[in-house]
């Protein structure tokens, strides 16, 4: 993506919206909340501690299969992750923008993704089914994949591995199951049509895009192209992989294939787009020998909550901290 696609995917409404009113107190609802956190996330979450460590786990439990798809390289670093979980009420208060509060049809977004220079913020609110978690892991691994060293890389590559994840569903003893279509994308008027499709040969000279609709299209080859790349053979992914880190370096596509996969792009075309390594394909991500242990949730006390929620307001309306 090109820069500042961050701050375009933090905005995907990603089709979670509903309508509601705007103006509660928190007052109304006072809630409990838990923190917990390891190394560079935390998580504040209403609900129980055992919430709390869910979603510290299911956070690091994406980060370290995003790392393993990616093959991050050694000096990678991610900025610090406050991983919020609200309720209605609260998210009522907190979660939105002025323009958003202010607009004629007040969407309810069940979760926002929203990058800054020292820290990063995801939230969601807590409500029933695993979408709202779903969706902001999808815009968090999206943006970290827009930007620092990972933007160099290819669109197809970037997209494509933010696609696999999304709309992932981790099992509590770590495994994941990855969704065959990706669940989230880029909202369409329906006045829009996609202009472009992409071939493997158009797809791998691709750049990045800004139509919704083109978007879209670009996403959905690279998912499948990830699929085939990343999810088939322990080959294929070597082979994907280095098609990537040698396309990042400026060398052509067809180059690049003839020297990664020893055939040219021509050859290697027909093979992908006969279907035939669909079979092959596996998209389930086993568990690992043992989740992360995490300490134990702490309850916070009313005032460390209303301190919290009132920067949390504070960084999202400001969009810059």
């Amino acid at each position: 993506m090109a820069t500042g696609a961050p701050r375009h995917a933090a905005l995907l409404a990603l089709g979670l919206a509903a309508t509601f009113s705007m103006h509660a107190d928190r007052a109304e609802a006072a809630a409990s909340y838990w923190r917990c956190g390891q190394d560079r996330v935390t998580v504040i979450s209403n609900s129980s501690a055992v919430r709390c460590e869910t979603l510290l786990r299911a956070t690091l439990r994406y980060e370290q299969v995003l790392a393993e798809l990616v093959r991050w390289e050694a000096d990678m670093t991610i900025n610090p992750l406050q991983l919020y979980s609200l309720t209605r009420a609260d998210a009522r208060e907190v979660m939105y923008t002025e323009s958003e509060r202010d607009a004629r049809t007040r969407l309810a977004i069940r979760s926002k993704y929203v990058p800054g220079a020292g820290f990063n913020i995801a939230t969601i609110i807590d409500i029933d089914g695993d979408q709202p978690l779903q969706s902001v892991l999808f815009l968090y691994g999206q943006s970290l994949l827009a930007s620092g060293p990972m933007k160099k890389y290819p669109a197809w590559y970037r997209l494509g591995v933010a696609n696999l994840l999304n709309g992932l569903t981790i099992r509590p003893d770590g495994s994941v199951q990855l969704n065959r279509n990706p669940q989230f994308a880029a909202v369409v008027r329906e006045s829009d049509r996609a202009r472009a499709r992409f071939d493997l040969p158009q797809l791998l000279d691709a750049r990045h895009v800004t139509n919704p609709a083109d978007f879209n299209e670009l996403a959905r080859s690279s998912h499948v192209w990830a699929q085939f790349g990343l999810l088939t053979t322990h080959e294929h992914r070597k082979q994907y992989q280095d098609l990537a880190a040698l396309m990042r370096t400026g060398t052509r596509a067809e180059e690049a294939v003839q020297a990664v996969f020893g055939s040219s792009l021509a050859d290697l075309t027909k093979d992908f787009e006969r279907g035939a390594w669909r079979k092959d394909v596996s998209y389930r991500i086993p568990a690992l020998l043992s989740m992360p242990e995490v300490a134990p949730a702490i309850e916070m006390d009313e005032a460390a909550v209303d301190a919290q929620l009132k920067a949390l307001k504070e960084n999202i309306r400001s969009g810059d901290f």
